[in-house]
Parts: C-alpha cells; structure tokens; sequence
C-alpha cells in the first residue's frame, strides 16, 4: 500500500511537470482536425462497398456519448450515399496528413516522458507515424466490425482487447529506447478501462446536464465531442506516464 501510494504521488508530480493537461490539449486538436476527414473517408469507401449503415450506427452508439454520437450519426446519414472518387481521395490525404501529425505529436510527448531524446531521423519518425496511424486505422476497423456484425457481449471484450494491443504497440514503438512488457502492459491495461469509465463518465455527465443544449445550441453535440477526444487524450498520455514512472522507479529500485 506504502509502495502504491509513493507512486500514486510522484506520478502525479510528474504529469504536472510534463504538462499533460496541456499536451492532451494539443493533442485534441490534432485528433479533432483528422477525426472528420478520417470519417468522410471512412463514409465514403462505405459507399463504394455498400455496406449496412444502420448497423455502424449502432455500433457507433456504443463507443460514443450521446451527443456526439447523434453529431456524428448526422454526418454520417448525410455521407452515406456519397460514392465520389475525388471526395474519398481528398479525405484520404487530409486523414492521412492530420493523423500523422497526432502520432508524430504522441511520439515527441512519449520521448519527453522518458526524458530521452530522439536520435532518429526526421524520415524515421514521420515513417513511424505513418505505420502507427495504419495500425490505428485497422484497429478502429476491427473494432467497429466486432461491434457492428457480432452481436455479443463477447465482442465488447473483443474490441477492448484489440484496443489494448494497439495502445502497446503505440507504447513500444513511439518511444525511441526499448522497453520491456512489464514497462508498457500496465500502462495499456490502465488505459483501456480509463478509456471506457472516462467515456460512460461523460456520457453520464451531459445526459445529466439539461442546460447544455440551452448553453451551447445546436453546437453541443460538437461540445461533447472535443471532451470526450479530450478526455481520451488524458487517458491516452497518462498510460504512458505511467509507464515511464515504472521504468524510472524499476531503475532506481524503488519499488523492490
């Protein structure tokens, strides 16, 4: 308990000295400027397949708040029938270009975690954020297919499962010194629940709160949605903290 305790202490004491809150922020807006073209994209080559709509709508209810979901689902209506090759093309780069900044964003923060500098090259690591931004795009497939086509509690457990390999693998290639399982797992197990309580707690808060559409108008659907990309960014960062302070504790011996 007096171990826990201690880390549960200094680890806060670090995310206040890497700024967190304000790199999540920064983050936020990269993941916001990619999540609509990626969409467009993703709507547009829907179409192309010719694929259930009404079945990724449901499957999007389940990931997303409320709110932000009938934002989405709206967006998504109005996409649905969208079959044009220089619309799919043109989302494509955008998706492609904003994401890549996000990951090359997530890479700097991670390195800065560890108090390492990255030595590799400008070429390397824009390389690597593509690489990351192609497994993040099959994760989000996978994902959405368990949810939309296999209708089970057992692919809620599926799709957490394939979130936790992809956030490793954001864990072990974005740092630039290797790193062991038991320095990258914890921090991917933490953010896997964080992520689903963060986003029930959301959910729960702007179901609660009448006054926000009075407040924010048509654009509260918008609203939730940068708090709860947001509050993933928070959730996605602290992982990572929580996987430097275990190799930087595991170095000194501190916990031993």
């Amino acid at each position: 308990m007096r171990n826990f305790l201690i880390f549960v202490f200094n680890l806060i004491i670090k995310c206040s000295h890497d700024n967190m809150l304000e790199r999540a922020a920064g983050l936020t807006l990269r993941v916001l400027l990619a999540f609509f073209p990626f969409l467009i994209f993703l709507m547009s080559l829907m179409g192309f397949l010719e694929l259930d709509i009404d079945a990724i709508l449901g499957g999007l209810y389940a990931v997303l708040p409320d709110d932000a979901s009938d934002l989405v689902a709206y967006f998504i209506t109005q996409l649905s029938a969208t079959r044009s090759g220089g619309i799919l093309s043109a989302a494509l780069f955008f998706s492609v270009y904003n994401t890549t900044n996000g990951f090359r964003a997530v890479i700097s923060y991670t390195n800065r975690s560890y108090d390492v500098e990255d030595r590799r090259g400008f070429f390397a690591r824009v390389g690597l954020s593509f690489a990351l931004t192609l497994i993040f795009t099959a994760a989000l497939i996978i994902m959405l297919a368990l949810l939309v086509f296999w209708r089970h509690w057992l692919s809620l457990i599926a799709a957490l499962f394939v979130l936790f390999i992809f956030t490793s693998f954001i864990y072990k290639l974005a740092c630039s010194k290797p790193l062991p399982a038991r320095h990258i797992f914890p921090g991917a197990v933490v953010t896997v629940f964080a992520w689903v309580i963060a986003s029930y707690a959301v959910g729960l808060i702007t179901q609660n709160f009448s006054q926000l559409p009075a407040i924010y108008g048509s654009f509260a659907g918008v609203f939730v949605l940068i708090l709860w990309i947001n509050t993933v960014a928070v959730v996605l960062l602290v992982g990572n903290e929580i996987n430097a302070m275990l190799h930087e504790f595991d170095a000194a011996d501190i916990l031993q």
